[in-house]
Parts: structure tokens; sequence; C-alpha cells
């Protein structure tokens, strides 16, 4: 019996599909008409910016599933991003500089995506990636400049950035919403766009010179949760081949996946409702967006993570949890790359007043959720990180943070390799973004994204010979997956895949290469606490 990592590494070298030269510089059809892209400055991509993939989701269509674009007579220029959807509007605050953050147009009419393809005329179909933002499912757009497509696609790619619902336009539940819905399900509005987005690319990326059976789906944060979600969708299944997941908390994995149910989002909804002072969804949808989004102390507590984006169980579009489907093997088995940077979860770390006497109480906190649980590794543990200076326990604490989330990824592809044979590549990115005012975000939950796109140029900080190094190598390993399914390739370190019997991931950064995530005796213990 042949290996089934093989026969699916041969499926995505298999010959590629011959193509008839498209000319990106004409006006291309595709479903809903002719749309005219831009050439950029060099000459070597064009970029089709704010193409509808949906319909408009306002007055009846809020809160129902995206409904297809309407098609339009003549040429449709596509050389300016379409608004991005209604959240709390914020420019950027460190270390989430204005590059980072959604600018521009907010409008319900949001469900646009973007596209970068390489001007060349190809005679072979290209791979495409589609990138899901992150934003804790309530900020976020495919228009902020660090997703900016143009190099990745100067790199023999397409790129596809997509807008999708967020916040209570995109998760809200509400018994009406499941009476007047064909499923009799309410939320998912969000997640039902990016399937809604997916289901566009697949019918129309080959005018563009793509092809839709190579989609690589990659997410970031927020997105990357959507990324992992949508393989347990029967609606997304045979819409991508691959799964990018960067800077996601897999110790997260061990709670509840979803954020509820039909039923609970009903009874938020209702509660929602009554804060608002409005008795029916028709109300409701009359309230102007960014009066959903206002500041309010008698909603406030409704508009949260609960309320608004992420996923629900419902029975259809995500039958169960993300756990109970990798258990029951029900979750799409594909290549994946995914991992964390450095200093992913904040710079606190660095900041704790930490002394050797806090420092066994500081390392407990850490553990969120399993603190109670840490309990009974506690004294081994401890013994392990030995400290004398609060120097030496300020890092210690801030390695046994990177360590514990480095350790949840292996936790995580041990727990997916019981039922999955697709092979899944980790990564620790430590590259810090060079920024003198502000050493202490070192490599930031993001920070690995500008390296990824190879998109350097979009922030005005004092690169070195060194972060474009990283940034080409990073952006070539993303660009190698996407075509092949396997990140390595000439010039690049050996990437291994993950194996149980040896923990170890991709160190991306001046000194890449495979590396330990920690003392062997801290890796058991860390395993320990994640239930592996």
């Amino acid at each position: 019996m042949r290996d089934p990592v093989i026969v699916l590494a041969a499926l995505f070298m298999a010959p590629l599909s011959a193509l008839q030269a498209v000319d990106l510089q004409k006006p291309l059809r595709i479903e809903s008409g002719l749309v005219q892209g831009s050439m950029n400055g060099t000459g070597d991509v064009v970029s089709f910016k704010g193409i509808p993939y949906a319909s408009p989701p306002v007055g009846d269509l809020r809160w129902r599933e995206p409904q297809p674009a309407a098609k339009w007579d003549g040429v449709r220029k596509a050389d300016q991003f379409g608004a991005s959807c209604p959240q709390p509007f914020s420019t950027g605050a460190p270390p989430y500089t204005e590059e980072f953050a959604m600018r521009g147009e907010m409008s319900e009419d949001c469900l646009f995506l973007n596209v970068w393809a390489p001007a060349k005329p190809a005679t072979d179909r290209l791979a495409v990636m589609v990138y899901l933002h992150g934003g804790s499912g309530t900020r976020g757009s495919g228009s902020i400049p660090v997703y900016d497509g143009e190099s990745l696609a100067r790199k023999g790619i397409i790129v596809v950035t997509v807008n999708f619902r967020l916040g209570i336009l995109g998760g809200m539940g509400h018994p009406q919403l499941s009476k007047e819905s064909p499923h009799k399900v309410c939320g998912n509005y969000g997640m039902l766009d990016m399937i809604a987005a997916l289901k566009w690319v697949r019918a129309n990326v080959a005018a563009f010179g793509g092809d839709p059976e190579k989609v690589t789906l990659c997410g970031q944060s927020s997105g990357a949760h959507a990324v992992h979600s949508l393989t347990t969708s029967p609606l997304a299944k045979g819409l991508f081949r691959g799964v990018i997941a960067v800077s996601f908390p897999y110790d997260y994995l061990t709670k509840q996946h979803a954020i509820g149910n039909v039923w609970q989002k009903e009874q938020q909804g209702l509660k929602f409702a009554a804060a608002k002072k409005v008795g029916s969804i028709e109300e409701l949808r009359k309230i102007p967006a960014a009066d959903l989004f206002a500041d309010d102390p008698a909603v406030e507590p409704f508009t949260r993570a609960a309320l608004g984006g992420g996923v629900n169980t419902d029975g259809w579009s995500f039958p169960v949890d993300y756990p109970k489907a990798l258990d029951q093997g029900s979750v799409a088995d594909l290549p994946t790359l995914t991992g964390i940077t450095a200093d992913d979860f904040g710079p606190p770390a660095r900041r704790l007043s930490t002394t050797v006497a806090t420092f066994g109480t500081g390392v407990e906190s850490m553990f969120g959720e399993k603190k109670a649980a840490f309990a009974a590794i506690k004294d081994p543990y401890l013994a392990l990180c030995p400290v004398s200076t609060a120097a030496e326990a300020r890092e210690m604490a801030k390695r046994a943070q990177q360590e514990y989330r480095m350790a949840s990824i292996p936790a995580w592809a041990a727990w997916r390799s019981k039922t999955a044979k697709a092979p899944a590549y980790t990564y620790f990115f430590d590259q810090a973004i060079p920024w003198p005012e502000h050493p202490e975000f070192g490599a930031f939950h993001s920070s690995d994204l500008v390296y990824g796109f190879g998109n350097l140029a979009k922030l005005n900080r004092p690169w070195t010979a060194t972060d474009h190094r990283v940034a080409d190598q990073v952006s070539n390993c993303w660009v190698n997956f996407v075509k092949t399914g396997n990140p390595n390739g000439d010039g690049l370190p050996e990437w291994k895949a993950f194996a149980a019997s040896s923990p170890a991931t991709m160190n991306l950064g001046a000194q890449p290469g495979m590396r330990a995530i920690a003392d062997e005796l801290r890796v058991k213990l860390y395993l320990q606490l994640l239930g592996q």
C-alpha cells in the first residue's frame, strides 16, 4: 500500500494543467461581468481591488447567508479597495501602528476581495493563496497595508485577500433569524462569507491565471482560528488543499473551540435586542450599523466575542466543534504550516516585576485555565528552572511563556496525527522588527506577516540586510508551500515535518534551522500539562 503522505505530495506535484495565456492588462470576464485591473509600477504584477464576491448584506440581507454578487454591465474598474466592514474604528496603537490597522471607509456594503497576479502571461495555471485577516473577529480588513499581495505574486502565485462581516454583524443570533433561515440556524455570517469567497475563487480564479484546484487557505490569529474551523465545515470541503495558520494559540484547542451553539446565540441575541429596546429583527435591521457598534454600557456585555464574530456549532455549516471533529477524524486532512512569534502574546513577560521569590507564582499565572493543573507539575518544573537573580527570573518567565506556547503546537500536531496523515510544518519566528523607540515589543504578534508577505517597504523602519534576508526566506517558504504543500526549496534550510518522536520546530529568523522546543524534561511537563 502506498504511503498516503507520498500520494498527497504527488498530487501537489502533479503536472500543471495547460492554460491559454491570460492577458491581465485587458478586461477579464468573471461570473459577474468584465473587470479591469491595474498594473504596478514595475510592470510585473496586476492587482484587482474591490471586487464584490457577494451581494451587499444590507437591509433585509443583514444577518442572512451571503447571496451571489449582482452582475454588472460594461467594465468594472478594480483599482480601489472596497469599503471595510463596520467595526470599532482604530488607527492602530503600538505595536499595531497604522500599517497593521484598517483605514478608510467602512460600510455594510463590504463583501469585497482583492486579487494580485503576476502580469506575465503564464502557460500553466498558478497556485493561489487566499488570506483571512485577524482582529479577534471584530476588526480588520483585506486592504490593510501589510497584507498587500504584490511581493508574493511577484514570486509566482496568485494572492487573494478578503473582507468578511465582523462582530455583531458577523455572528449575532436570534430566534427570528433561525426561523427565517432555510437551514433553521443563525450566526456564523462572517464564516459563511469566507466560504462564499472561497467558492468565488473556485469559480473565477482561472480568469486571472489561477488553478481552482490549487488553493491554499491562510489566516492569522482569529483568521487562523477561522482557517482551522473551515477544515471541519462540509460547506468548505474541497475548496482548498492546504492550510497556513499564523499566530494561533494552540492551547486554546484544549477548550471548546466553538463559541457556542444556536440556542446560546439566540439567547444572547434576545438579550441584545432587549438592551437596544427593540422587539424584533425587523427593528434591529433598521438600526444603523454604527449604532450597533457604538459604546453603550447597556449592550456592551452582549457585543463581545460571545455575540460577535467566530464560530458556533449549528449542525449545518459547522456540525461539531473542532476538538470533537479532530477526535472523530472529520477535519480535512490537509498539509499544514503553522507557528508563532517569539513575543506572540505580548511583551508582559519582559516587563514583569518578577523576582526570585515571586517567580513560581508568576509562571503559574501564565498557564491560564491550566493553572490548577499546573500544581501537579509545579515542583518538578521549578526544579528545572533555577533562578538566582531578578534578571534571571524575568528571563526564565519569558522563556517559560515561549516554551509553553511552542509546546502547544506539537501537542496539537500529535493529537491531529491520530486521525490525519498529511504533514504539519511548525515554526518559531524570532526576528524582531527593528524599532529603536520600542524594543520591548520584540517579535510581536502579527510581526511575522510583514516578512511572510515580503512587505518590509510598507513600514518605515531601519531595516537591515538580515531583515531582508529573513523576509526572502519566510516568503519563499510560504510560496513553496502554496505551490507544493511543502515549504522546502533551493537555498532554504531543511524544514522537517512534525514527528511525534522528535517534536522539534523550525526557527525562522536570523539563524534559521530546526530547533528543540525546550529542555527535554521541560517539554515532557508541558505536554503533560497540555494533555499529551
